[in-house]
């Protein structure tokens, strides 16, 4: 700037020159001025061709003289620039010799956008020959290099990663920071480790208009240093302090030649292969575990294929002093002149294995708990994307498990269950759904206390279910959102609250006072009854007060001491086990004549239950019956002292008449006509029915006074039916019947009198004979069903009417003329029900009748149950529907 101003100034001043000689009138003015002549009078004398001539002549002289002037400054100029241009010069070869003594490379770029985008483009390559020769080492193609040595270190360079103070995640190669550089000028500052492990320093700066990268190897640093082998006794000092730090670490390390044979271990490598020293372990070799030389192996092999430091790193489980490790083995080439050496270490991530392993157990167990839960759950991350969600969240909401797995958001699926019609009809859907969502913004995301819970919703669902929906922040991040259907609840409460009034209806219907005591003794519960039994102040007894308050009104109604409150207090308010004891058929006589009856039942949440119950008119009818029953006694004891009298008395004349009749029947007095022998017969047969009757009604009275006693012992049962079936023969050749007897032959033994079987089945059978017509046919049968032995006896009579049936095991009650007295049915009931069994009868009437015994095969220690007794006569009962049957039993 200040060379232009210069010439400018210069040029002005030759201006003024030219114009000053131009003024060639001066003279003429002096002339006029000396001969004291007007200008107009000279100039009348003057001639104009003259006066142009004269200026022309005067305007040449200027020009001329002015380009002199312009010639000789240029000259002037032009020497000027040239020293100068010679002084840059010389600079610029002290500032390329001072850059040349630079221990690297320096590329310059002055490039445009375009050029930017083509690639390196040809930078100048400024720097010291030995610092270029050692880093185009680097290249991969020489002629390459020769031609554009500085594409070709690039090319090498470039696609390694730049370590600068950085995280991790945004360390980034070296050709893309160059790129930033030459493209917006962003500077940078770091180191790149080539494949054989030198670190080579990159800078990248702005100069002015022009763009630098410093490319500096430390190796020709050191090796133009003149104190090189002090430095390299430092590094040798440096190096054999490594050593021993790498002998004193608690991990296993070692160093293994280009064979793959161990060339260096630590003390903890000794130790882990319980080595004596050093020595030991190189001599034989002695590996930690097999899989540690297959690993070096790999190592060997990725290195020769990829020329590279690739670490192998993998994890092995090993045996050490009889104790499972899992290490984390790591091999890596040291150097890449020639066959690589190779270096290891093992890390000891026992604990970390087992941390992962626990954590992985503890997450299924979690995710196995949440499965078994009936709730739904669901959990979103902090970025809104489903993280987790249990079996019961897909049944809920009917989803396909395949979409579920590609983690939608939390609003894509609201949405998706909205399109589907699952979600409650919202009237602005929107709106709620952004509510839904606010618990990802509202507050900080890792709060997950209570305070950050949103308050629980109910939705109604429109397939009729019920949810409470519960929103929290998740202690990881997120939210959790549980879905717990209380459709059942809500039944259930509405069937409770249903089920509570008309309890409490049903218990104000009740004529029994009712009252419910907590464990403090207050009032908790009463009906009207119990207000009215004991005439209590309906607004007083509104405030449930305690026991004490409503013993004054006990004391004051009731008659006597009051021990009988004091008793109900500690029944009331006491935890003893011995208060805690329910009280029965406890009275308390009042003083206006009338008596209640109270008891106390504890419950099983610690509350009382007290019950009164007016028994005064129960009393009097009590007396009443008191004194009926002891009349009645006093009849059953004449009737049966009668009744025994009679039968003893009746039984010896009547043996004396069925002697003498037998004597007569036998003709052994004399010869009798025919009509006396029918005479004689007809009495001796009367004389047995009659001596039979004597001897049922004695039994009856036996087994009413409870002294007939059973001899049990085990009989066949076989056996027994058919010595019945023989005696009963002769009567049923007489009625013309057919008697069958149907048994199985390994139908067994049972416990039983054998005399009262028998006489159970004479009676049965003599009272089917009675009622089955000529030709007829009576079955005796028998069969075993488990512990049980059912006899039974079938007759083709003609039955018995179903008015008949419910009095047939009455005593003295008889079905039709010639039909007995009455007692064999009643005395087969009583034998059967003494050996612990029950008697059936099914008849219809015109097809006969069939009776059945069913007894205890092991003895009346073992009678049939009425579960037993009610399952068998439903089975008989499905087996003869179109019968009317009735069961005998006690």
């Amino acid at each position: 700037m200040g060379k232009r101003r210069r010439e400018r100034d210069r040029h002005k001043r030759l201006w003024r020159t030219g114009v000053t000689a131009l003024a060639g009138l001066l003279p003429v003015s002096a002339l006029a001025q000396e001969t004291e002549t007007s200008p107009a009078a000279l100039s009348s004398n003057l001639d104009p061709i003259h006066i142009i001539m004269g200026g022309a002549v005067m305007l040449a002289v200027g020009a001329m003289t002015y380009a002199l002037r312009v010639s000789k400054l240029s000259q002037n100029a032009h020497l000027n620039l040239s020293r100068q241009l010679a002084d840059m010069e010389a600079k610029l070869d002290k500032s390329e010799s001072v850059l040349a003594a630079h221990p690297g490379l320096v590329l310059v770029w002055h490039d445009s956008y375009e050029d930017i985008e083509k690639g390196w483009g040809h930078p100048r390559v400024l720097g010291g020959p030995a610092a270029l020769a050692s880093i185009l080492t680097f290249a991969d193609d020489a002629a390459v290099a020769l031609a554009n040595p500085a594409a070709a270190l690039l090319n090498k360079l470039g696609e390694l990663p730049l370590e600068e103070e950085v995280a991790p995640e945004d360390v980034r190669k070296l050709k893309d920071r160059v790129k930033e550089l030459r493209s917006h000028g962003v500077a940078f500052s770091g180191s790149v480790v080539t494949d054989e492990g030198r670190s080579i320093e990159v800078d990248g700066r702005v100069a002015g208009d022009q763009v630098t990268l410093w490319l500096t190897d430390p190796a020709v640093r050191l090796a133009e240093d003149g104190g090189m082998i002090g430095k390299a006794r430092d590094r040798a000092a440096d190096l054999h302090g490594a050593l021993n730090h790498l002998d004193r670490l608690p991990m296993a390390s070692w160093r293994r030649g280009p064979d793959l044979r161990l060339e260096w271990v630590n003390s903890a490598y000794v130790s882990m292969v319980e080595a004596i020293n050093l020595e030991e372990v190189l001599e034989n070799q002695i590996e930690i575990d097999g899989a540690f030389k297959k690993l070096a192996e790999r190592a060997r092999e990725e290195f020769s294929r990829s020329t590279g430091r690739k670490v192998v790193d993998d994890l092995v489980v090993v045996n050490v002093r009889g104790m499972r490790r899992v290490l984390r083995i790591m091999e890596q080439p040291m150097h890449g002149a020639g066959e690589a050496c190779l270096g290891g270490i093992a890390i000891d991530i026992t604990k970390l294995d087992k941390a992962q392993e626990d954590l992985k157990r503890h997450q299924n167990a979690y995710r196995k708990t949440l499965n078994q839960m009936p709730s739904a759950v669901a959990v979103f991350s902090s970025a809104q994307q489903l993280d987790y969600y249990n079996q019961a969240f897909l049944e809920l909401w009917k989803l396909d498990d395949a979409d579920l797995r590609t983690r939608p958001y939390h609003g894509e699926l609201l949405d998706k269950l909205h399109q589907k019609s699952r979600l409650p009809a919202w009237a602005d859907y929107n709106k709620w759904k952004e509510d839904q969502l606010t618990l990802y913004t509202e507050g900080q995301l890792d709060d997950w206390s209570m305070d950050n819970a949103t308050p629980d919703e109910i939705w109604s669902l429109p397939n009729g279910k019920t949810l409470r929906v519960a929103r929290q922040r998740h202690p990881l991040g997120g939210v959790v959102v549980v879905f717990e259907d209380i459709t059942e609840n809500l039944r259930l409460e509405t069937e409770f609250n249903t089920q509570i009034s008309v309890q409490r209806a049903t218990l104000n219907n009740l004529e029994e006072g009712v009252a419910v005591f907590a464990s403090d003794g207050k009032l908790r519960l009463y009906n009207s009854a119990f207000l009215r039994m004991w005439q209590f102040d309906p607004a007083k007894l509104a405030e449930l007060p305690d026991f004490v308050h409503l013993a004054k009104q006990f004391n004051r109604l009731s008659t006597g001491d009051s021990a009988a409150w004091k008793t109900l207090k500690a029944r009331v308010t006491s935890f003893a086990p011995e208060d805690r004891t329910p009280i029965e058929k406890a009275e308390v006589v009042l003083k206006d004549g009338r008596s209640f009856a109270y008891g106390t039942a504890p419950l099983p949440d610690g509350a009382t239950l007290l019950t009164f119950l007016d028994v005064t008119d129960s009393r009097e009818r009590e007396k009443e019956l008191q004194e009926r029953n002891e009349w009645l006694e006093t009849a059953d004891r004449i009737k049966s002292k009668f009744v025994n009298h009679i039968s003893y008395n009746l039984r010896n004349p009547l043996n004396t008449i069925i002697g003498f009749a037998e004597m007569l029947e036998t003709e052994m007095f004399g010869t009798l006509n025919d009509r006396q022998k029918d005479y004689a017969a007809s009495i001796l047969s009367a004389s047995n029915h009659l001596l039979d009757l004597i001897n049922d009604i004695i039994d009856l009275a036996a087994i009413d006074a409870g002294k007939l006693d059973l001899e049990l012992k085990e009989i066949d049962v076989k056996k027994t039916l058919e010595n019945a079936a023989t005696y009963a023969a002769l009567k049923a050749e007489d009625s013309a019947v057919t008697l069958n007897v149907e048994v199985a032959d390994d139908i067994g033994a049972m416990v039983a009198d054998e005399k009262r079987i028998k006489q159970a089945l004479f009676n049965l059978l003599a009272n089917a004979f009675s009622f089955t017509d000529e030709g007829g046919c009576v079955t005796l049968a028998a069969e075993r069903d488990g512990n049980t032995i059912r006899i039974s006896v079938n007759d083709t009579g003609r039955g018995v009417s179903p008015e008949d049936q419910e009095k047939a095991f009455d005593r003295f009650e008889s079905r039709g003329p010639g039909s007995g007295a009455g007692l064999g049915l009643s005395l087969v009931k009583s034998f059967i029900e003494l050996h612990g069994g029950w008697v059936r009868l099914s008849s219809s009437e015109g097809t006969g009748t069939q009776i059945s015994c069913h007894l205890p095969a092991n003895g009346p220690a073992t009678r049939i149950s009425p579960e037993d007794e009610a399952e068998i006569a439903k089975t008989d009962s499905s087996e003869s529907d179109d019968e009317t049957i009735i069961v005998a039993a006690e």
